[in-house]
């Protein structure tokens, strides 16, 4: 063979090991000891072993260059506005197969019969109640720091039928997150695994505080004057200062506590309470 001859053109496609044609001083096979075949094992030509294996002379960098080129027009291009976070938005549901090579008497790997499926939970309508029911039906399969549900089915002897059973899990969890049990009632803030502000007596009690300054202070705060005499709770709750408050209770609560959280939880009191931060204050607090 030629050194400067086209491989591709040379072994095209899978077949059995050619001594005649491969241009290389392969060697395989068993020796008994040093003294057998000059302690090396046998070369090429005549050799059965090289013979049983299947060998990737037809799947060599310049194959795949060419057979890449070969099915490129049939090939349309990425679309450009499709970014990864539309990717996110248009198809939530992530399905993770592998598949595998192997020389025996099957190609088929009872491994590749395994499924993951991963969806963030964020993409799922459920309200609050939902949400924290889907944590606790899911334990170990939800991972709070990437928001991500992971499923992984492999109890199923096919792909197709791990994939149902994958989904049908899914649609499972869902729907039971949807249902609210008579039991459910009695789950109070203690219970909680995560600050909801809705439902804490903190929100209660700091409306009821506002509703009465406001009523009976001589000189309320400035967001509380000119307000009608009755006005519900719902109105003084969603103030710009109270909003405020709220981020900064369910960050000290639900995240890891640091000077900036800190700092953000006393500028919301200090709002609330119409006590602004002097110019000193603010230069000394940026120092910290």
């Amino acid at each position: 063979m030629a050194v400067d001859q086209d491989w591709t053109n040379v072994w095209p496609a899978a077949a059995t090991f050619k001594p005649s044609v491969v241009p290389l001083p392969v060697r395989q096979g068993y020796i008994k000891n040093k003294s057998e075949n000059d302690g090396v094992p046998p070369v090429k030509h005549g050799n059965a072993e090289l013979m049983k294996i299947p060998n990737f002379f037809h799947l060599t960098p310049a194959h795949i260059k060419k057979q890449c080129a070969a099915i490129k027009k049939f090939c349309t291009k990425w679309p450009e506005n499709l970014s990864e976070e539309l990717c996110d938005k248009l198809f939530p549901v992530e399905i993770a197969t592998s598949n595998y090579l192997r020389s025996g008497s099957s190609l088929r790997d009872f491994k590749a019969r395994v499924v993951t499926l991963k969806v963030k939970l964020s993409v799922l309508d459920l309200d609050d109640h939902g949400r924290d029911k889907m944590k606790r039906l899911l334990k170990r399969r939800y991972d709070e720091k990437t928001d991500t549900i992971t499923f992984v089915a492999h109890r199923c002897p096919l792909r197709k039928q791990n994939y149902d059973y994958a989904m049908y899990l899914l649609t499972a969890a869902y729907f039971e997150s949807c249902k609210t049990e008579s039991w459910e009632s009695d789950k109070t803030e203690e219970d909680m695994e995560t600050y909801l502000w809705e439902k804490t007596r903190a929100r209660k009690k700091l409306l009821q505080l506002l509703d009465r300054i406001r009523k009976t202070s001589e000189d309320p705060p400035s967001y509380l004057r000119n307000m009608p005499e009755e006005l519900p709770e719902e109105s003084i709750a969603e103030l710009e200062c109270v909003q405020d408050y709220k981020k900064a209770m369910t960050e000290m609560h639900n995240s890891q506590e640091s000077l900036n959280s800190i700092e953000r939880y006393k500028e919301s009191v200090k709002r609330i309470l119409g006590l602004e931060s002097t110019e000193d204050e603010k230069k000394e607090s940026r120092v910290c």
